[in-house]
């Protein structure tokens, strides 16, 4: 058996038992691998279990907000500001390539009124190839600068838009700029949301070069690597952006090749392993006072099993560079 048939039955099997693995009891955590390969008949038992998940998340309600601080090696992308059918229907097409599902924050006005119906199609193919879909407010506003009235507008006006498309509501939550306060957080909770924020941006606001965006992304993973809280997080990236789009496969490209280096280097430490899912970073709003989510740290079996995707999904990639 050759090298190269040996690692895609290995990533076959590895698959399946990720499908199959354990949650941790304290968290909801996707076992989903997710640095993909190119053997696409390897991924046919997850994609069946990825076909059933809700894109709207509502098994994500009423959770504490979170940046996402992970005690592992996981990263998860989000996506802000769209739908936009130029750039978003590529940068769909480069998710498939890469077997990446992501979750999508959407500005409601961009689904409202007849000119809007490519967007409304659109999103319902998002949620159709398997990415969960979020709100982000009605025009982008940013809501601490908003009274308590025109801040349940913009939260009850995209609502109503998602709902519009899919017969359902979102659960997921985004404040535009990231800005948001305990009044932003209380009104949001009487709704159920679960806010979402981010630890980890492609920088595409402030500029619009790949090449800056790149390396500011390999600083912050450097940077994250040595964070008190975990190396892990949830990457900001916005697909209205033509440049974050050409951006999108360097920034994977440059998780497989760290991964890469560490095979090389003949070291077990943690692969970086991409989350299909954002259910990994979810915790329950419960009782006390603490409003923002801990870091996450998965159980030995379910990182174990993880890890073991990642890895064969790295050996496959590193061969054949």
């Amino acid at each position: 058996m050759s090298t190269r048939t040996a690692a895609a039955a290995l990533l076959a099997l590895v698959l399946t038992a990720a499908a199959l693995a354990p949650r941790s009891t304290t968290q909801a955590q996707g076992v989903m691998p997710a640095l993909a390969s190119a053997n696409a008949a390897a991924l046919d038992h997850a994609e069946d279990a990825q076909d059933a998940r809700d894109p709207l998340a509502e098994d994500m309600r009423d959770g504490r907000w979170t940046r996402g601080f992970m005690r592992h090696r996981i990263v998860h992308f989000t996506f802000d500001d769209g739908p936009r059918p130029s750039t978003t229907r590529r940068l769909l097409e480069q998710l498939d390539a890469y077997d990446i599902k992501a979750t999508f924050f959407v500005v409601g006005r961009n689904l409202e009124g007849s000119r809007h119906a490519e967007q409304r199609a659109l999103l319902r193919e998002m949620a159709a190839r398997g990415h969960t879909i979020g709100s982000h407010t009605y025009d982008h506003a940013r809501l601490t600068s908003l009274t308590e009235e025109q801040v349940e507008q913009e939260i009850d006006r995209s609502e109503q838009l998602i709902e519009a498309v899919f017969g359902r509501r979102p659960w997921l939550f985004r404040p535009p700029y990231g800005a948001h306060d305990r009044q932003i957080d209380e009104l949001l909770a009487e709704r159920g949301y679960t806010e979402m924020l981010w630890n980890i941006s492609s920088m595409d606001t402030v500029t619009r070069d790949p090449d800056a965006m790149m390396d500011s992304f390999r600083a912050q993973l450097d940077r994250q690597d040595r964070h008190p809280r975990g190396p892990g997080g949830i990457i900001l990236v916005h697909d209205t952006h033509e440049h974050s789009v050409d951006a999108f496969p360097r920034m994977v490209e440059e998780l497989r090749s760290r991964n890469c280096e560490i095979l090389d280097a003949g070291s077990d430490e943690e692969l970086w392993d991409i989350a299909n899912d954002p259910r990994i970073f979810y915790s329950a709003r419960g009782e006390g006072r603490n409003r923002m989510a801990q870091s996450v740290e998965l159980d030995d079996e379910t990182l174990a099993t993880r890890q073991a995707a990642a890895r064969a999904q790295a050996e496959v990639y590193c061969a054949n560079r």
